[in-house]
């Protein structure tokens, strides 16, 4: 038996059910024996009195699926599952360790600081703002630190909007991320069993990638492949697997990069349960390799495993 797990509990609920769709097609097509799930409060419960699983197939994404937290209950339980483990999805959640791991293999990434609000007074915010601010400049980048979609993101142009920017950023996570701003070409590296799928460049029609952007038809352009020299496509190439590897991420992933005006690359974040909708970058880079979606979710039915084995 198949447990196609979908839904759950995070704010990319709605995304983990359309990619939860385009899973259960696939297996349907594969005449697969499977069972679906929503990974809700009671979801411990709910695979436990499943029968003779042979894996879980993760359709989760963001807070609650994508970091650590059902691939812990999954191990606990011995259930395989697909996609990384316990801490390799932890760590991709957490931008900022994220962002350690890379600098320590040598990766580039922008400059940033944390806000930590559980720890700051409100008399005690501006001075810590003000040291980030001065270490990474105007433009710069506002996020929760372990949330993905760009849910609760801002580019912050003006040093008097920071502040508004962290406000929403607080409504997500109490840790924010302030990130320099890289004015430049977005791309995504879609990886693939240790290794690089076409590159997509992305073009939002709006100034950044948000999340109606990213799920919403019509609203950004993809070219793929990417319009890169081939001297940069393997430096993305190569800085997206070694992402992959330094994080730990097992099975496939989307590693995000900008790409300065002077055509350095910058990674931005690995994603390690990326989206699988009409909308979403893997599947699209995935058919410019030759991949068909329904062998892909073989392979990882395949391949599913717990994170000690």
């Amino acid at each position: 038996m198949i447990v196609l797990v979908q839904g759950g509990l995070g704010s990319e609920r709605e995304i983990s059910l359309k990619t939860g769709a385009a899973f259960e097609r696939a297996l349907k097509n594969l005449k697969a024996n499977y069972t679906v799930i929503d990974a809700k409060e009671d979801f411990p419960v709910q695979i436990s009195k499943i029968k003779n699983i042979k894996c879980a197939l993760l359709a989760l994404h963001g807070k609650y699926g994508e970091d650590g937290t059902i691939q812990g209950i999954l191990e606990y339980l011995k259930i395989p599952y697909t996609g990384s483990g316990v801490m390799a999805s932890a760590l991709a959640m957490n931008k900022a360790a994220t962002k350690q791991i890379l600098s320590q293999n040598g990766i580039p990434n922008a400059d940033y600081g944390v806000i930590n609000l559980n720890f700051l007074k409100e008399s005690d915010i501006n001075s810590e703002l003000q040291k980030i601010v001065k270490k990474v400049g105007i433009p710069l980048v506002v996020k929760p630190l372990q949330e993905g979609s760009s849910v609760g993101m801002s580019i912050v142009k003006n040093e008097k909007d920071v502040l508004n920017a962290i406000h929403l950023a607080a409504k997500y996570d109490k840790q924010i991320l302030i990130e320099k701003f890289i004015s430049g070409m977005e791309i995504t590296v879609p990886i693939w069993f240790g290794k690089a799928l076409p590159i997509i460049e992305i073009k939002p029609k709006s100034e950044f990638y948000d999340y109606k952007r990213k799920y919403t038809k019509g609203e950004t352009d993809y070219i793929l492949p990417a319009p890169l020299s081939p001297e940069l496509q393997k430096k993305c190439e190569k800085y997206s697997i070694d992402t992959f590897l330094a994080v730990g991420c097992r099975h496939y992933a989307r590693v995000d990069l900008m790409i300065s005006e002077d055509h350095k690359p910058y990674v931005l974040e690995i994603n390690t349960l990326p989206g699988c909708t009409e909308t979403s970058l893997l599947p699209k880079s995935a058919a410019k390799a030759g991949l068909k979606f329904d062998d892909m979710i073989q392979t990882l039915i395949e391949n599913a495993t717990l994170d000690y084995a």
